[in-house]
């Protein structure tokens, strides 16, 4: 399979078990080849407690169906090592429709409740009631073990 150049940018931020995304341009499999790589080294950091994304699309942002299979394993991997919960942020992309059915379809695939916001103001609050529900259910579960 030939190798292409990565297409589309992002950075990466952490906020207590928050890892905010911030994604620009069309995405390719190589832009999401190193963007796993770097989530997963931040998902490690968090040794198996809750965590939740969020993420602010500019208005290119779309995935090719290559970018969106593995990203889809990535959701699936991260949400064996604690993600529960997204919030995406489309207010500025042209393409709210389809990255809503692309990504949100994910994470429905993976049973991860998501929504969509207009800023991390509104997201933090629900984003943190996720992870504490997550950690509540974690700790109730260790106890019965």
């Amino acid at each position: 399979m030939p190798a292409f150049a990565r297409h589309g940018e992002y950075t990466l931020e952490i906020d207590g078990n928050i890892i905010k995304l911030v994604a620009s341009g069309a995405v390719n499999r190589e832009t999401i080849e190193v963007y796993v790589r770097e989530v997963g080294s931040l998902v490690e950091a968090f040794a198996g407690a809750p965590f939740a994304m969020y993420s602010v699309y500019d208005q290119h942002v779309i995935l090719t169906p290559e970018a969106e299979a593995l990203l889809a394993r990535s959701i699936t991997e991260r949400v064996e090592k604690g993600l529960c919960a997204s919030a995406l942020n489309l207010v500025n992309s042209d393409h709210r429709l389809i990255i809503s059915a692309q990504i949100g379809g994910l994470y429905n695939k993976a049973g991860v409740p998501w929504c969509t916001v207009d800023s991390y103001e509104a997201a933090k609050p629900w984003l943190e009631a996720r992870i504490a529900e997550a950690g509540f259910r974690g700790e109730k579960l260790a106890r019965q073990e």
